[in-house]
């Protein structure tokens, strides 16, 4: 395993190595603030080694409960398209999870990271990070990280149960644990009443792994009420010092914990797996489509038919037609800009910088602007928005816009490249 730790990445610093390491090289893109650092230099150290390189993103369960975190990888993932990177998101468990399948199906042998990630919960220690290494022969480039104000994150997983769960499902606990109460009411007379307790497990856990957390605890405490009363001798009274009353409280409070939190995770997974799957199936889509397309309005018009199917807005490309900027496709319909939009387009154009709605510039517009560059510079601008008025892209679709943008570049760039070949072979 080779490791290499740099301050920073230049083309006199990095070129020694270029005969010793392999020439594949992979970016690992976080919600940290280090993401368009470590893009520029994994794009640095692409050139040194005369190396394409691609830029990845590890997808995993909960991510969107961190909208600022969606909005850095996004940038950062935009970045590493207009500096002619491939694009890969990978869905996971964890991070760490993410990474080993991905470098198993990849030919990548450098890895940048920043020691950000190290710090954080990229990986669970660096045994973890070293072993990763060595067992996909693969050299480390970790880059120190710059000072990035941390935000104060509300824990969501438990609380948020109790908040969210609907009236209906604490109904549905206290009639899981009547039936269960019913059910031990009628054994009592062939068994050990003191054996009865077991029987609540059933409910609780059904509950905790249908409803979440809180009905499950909610089932849990009348589980507890019931069995002391209706049980527990002397029937009919409360006894709430009483040792079986404590232990089944407590286990039955850990199973409900448990349960909820386990089955969570899982659903997490579940829903990030089917959203990922569906998203990647339309990214390939989309690009078969793009490549078959051969003019500037068949681009511009799958690219909105695209972009409004997966993201539900108003799509429009502008490029510019002699010296002006023109609608070249637009779905469902041609739109109607005003005065703050418009100037949000210019801005757009004349900079290459997102503007509009949901960005920092101009943010009163109705429409956010993306530009479509690469290497070659401005391509077109693809314009979003929503009937509401509201920030077009949700949290959770950021990544995905980010390499719908990326796709739409390279089917621009293309038809430059063409345009150009035409226009030598005329002259």
């Amino acid at each position: 395993m080779n490791q290499v730790t740099s301050p920073a990445v230049t083309a006199s610093s990095v070129t020694s190595l270029a005969s010793d390491l392999p020439r594949q090289i992979a970016v690992a893109i976080g919600g940290s603030g280090d993401g368009e650092k470590l893009v520029r230099s994994a794009h640095e150290l692409a050139q040194a080694l005369g190396s394409s390189w691609e830029a990845v993103h590890v997808e995993t369960p909960g991510e969107e409960r961190d909208p600022a975190a969606a909005g850095r990888i996004a940038d950062a993932m935009r970045l590493a398209a207009q500096l002619s990177a491939s694009i890969a998101i990978v869905p996971a468990a964890t991070v760490l999870d993410g990474l080993s399948a991905y470098l198993e199906n990849a030919p990548i042998k450098h890895l940048v990271l920043g020691k950000r990630a190290l710090r954080r919960r990229l990986f669970r220690s660096r045994s973890g990070l070293d072993e990763l290494a060595a067992r996909n022969d693969v050299a480390l480039h970790i880059y120190p990280a710059r000072a990035v104000e941390r935000e104060i994150r509300v824990p969501t997983r438990l609380g948020s149960s109790f908040i969210s769960a609907r009236p209906l499902s604490f109904a549905y606990a206290a009639l899981a644990v009547l039936l269960t109460l019913v059910l031990a009411e009628g054994l009592q007379f062939f068994i050990n009443t003191r054996s009865l307790d077991l029987l609540f497990l059933f409910p609780v856990i059904a509950i905790a792994a249908r409803w979440g957390v809180g009905p499950g605890l909610f089932a849990a405490a009348l589980s507890v009420v019931c069995y002391n009363f209706f049980l527990l001798a002397p029937a009919f009274d409360f006894d709430l010092r009483a040792p079986q009353n404590i232990i089944m409280a407590l286990v039955l409070t850990g199973v409900t914990i448990y349960t909820g939190m386990l089955t969570h995770r899982l659903r997490g997974r579940l829903v990030l797996s089917d959203r990922s799957a569906r998203e990647n199936a339309s990214i390939a889509s989309l690009a078969q489509r793009l490549a078959a397309d051969c003019t500037w309005t068949d681009t511009a018009t799958t690219l909105c038919e695209y972009v409004e199917s997966l993201l539900k807005v108003h799509a429009t490309v502008f490029r510019e037609i002699g010296g002006e900027l023109l609608v070249a496709a637009a779905t469902p319909s041609e739109p109607q800009l005003g005065p703050v939009d418009q100037a949000a387009l210019d801005w757009a154009w004349r900079n290459g910088i997102e503007s509009g709605a949901g960005t920092d510039i101009l943010s009163s517009a109705n429409w956010q602007f993306q530009p479509l560059k690469t290497s070659l510079g401005m391509l077109a601008i693809l314009g979003i928005a929503r009937d509401d008025g509201r920030d077009p892209i949700a949290p959770h679709q950021r990544v995905l816009f980010s390499t719908l943008v990326a796709q739409a570049a390279l089917a621009h760039e293309r038809l430059r490249l063409e345009d150009d070949m035409r226009s030598r072979w005329a002259d």
